[in-house]
């Protein structure tokens, strides 16, 4: 079980209110209440009764929230040893990320900046091109990119980890017809307004497809992410991305967009990669950031 689920479990028990929760720990409403329901299925326990004026905490739930707190400070024990033993304190952190991860990445990077005080992060945000050509170019440590057709092949003296591997999805508001059957054929595809995202890997993905069905009828596109999922909640246009990216997005949490799968087209999948020089050594801190992102990612992502 993660830590950010007994987190959860706790800031509930001690606000009393699911909502007052996320807000304080900086998460939406139904991913607590996904997390708790999974939490108590898992257990085979109800922890918390719900009702109008709020939640209150069950018999069996009073002693499991105990166990919870008791971890959680045993955990914050865990890590101020981890501080006063770590050799190296300080560094320089580069990071260049696809946009649409960012949000992924804020409460991981400001739990590793707890780990290691001194040390400075600072994150860029670029198309999955240009961060291979930052690692190359030595202006970023640590690169997240979608991993895409033969984009790796063009590239050399870079290490690569994959970290998800996905599918390119359709996603719709939850008002279309396709919300319900949750699928649609490229048949329908070119009939629909399409907005989006100007990322690489979007045209190539784009680009293949109208190659196989015909011309999409793209309304715009921009790098506005949330323009483009706004437009899509309000059933403007339809959108596209790789799973793994919109898993945990709030618009899809809060059902406000549904996720639709492509039938009878033969794509290639798309991965998420973790990328780094092969010409740098990394540092000690360095290689915890990566083991870290990795593990961290691995779990908000899937």
């Amino acid at each position: 079980m993660h830590i950010q689920k007994l987190e959860f479990l706790v800031e509930v028990a001690k606000t009393g209110s699911i909502s007052t929760a996320a807000e304080n720990l900086h998460v939406s409403q139904s991913g607590i209440s996904q997390a708790i329901s999974k939490i108590e299925e898992e257990l085979g326990i109800k922890l918390f009764e719900r009702s109008r004026l709020g939640v209150n905490v069950t018999e069996d739930g009073s002693k499991i929230i105990k166990k919870a707190y008791e971890i959680l400070m045993k955990y914050d024990e865990f890590l101020e040893e981890a501080r006063s033993s770590l050799k190296i304190q300080s560094a320089e952190l580069r990071v260049s990320t696809i946009p649409a991860l960012i949000t992924y990445l804020l409460k991981p990077l400001m739990e590793f900046k707890d780990i290691h005080p001194d040390s400075t992060i600072e994150i860029v945000e670029n198309f999955s091109e240009r961060t291979l050509e930052f690692i190359q170019q030595n202006k970023a440590d640590i690169g997240l990119v979608v991993i895409y057709g033969e984009i790796l092949e063009q590239i050399k003296d870079i290490n690569v980890d994959v970290i998800l591997e996905g599918k390119m999805k359709v996603y719709v508001s939850n008002n279309s017809p396709y919300a319900i059957s949750k699928t649609i054929t490229p048949e329908e595809l070119v009939e629909q307004k399409v907005v989006l995202y100007n990322g690489d890997y979007l045209k190539w993905f784009v680009t293949n497809f109208q190659a196989a069905f015909g011309k999409l009828n793209i309304l715009f596109s921009s790098n506005n992410v949330e323009e483009l999922l706004r437009t899509t909640s309000n059933g403007f246009g339809i959108g596209f991305a790789p799973d793994f990216v919109m898993k945990n997005n709030p618009y899809v949490l809060n059902e406000k967009i549904v996720e639709v799968e492509i039938l009878n087209y033969e794509q290639k999948n798309v991965a998420l990669g973790l990328v780094r020089s092969k010409a740098k050594r990394p540092s000690k801190i360095e290689k915890h950031l990566i083991q870290f992102l990795k593990s961290e990612l691995c779990y908000c992502l899937n």
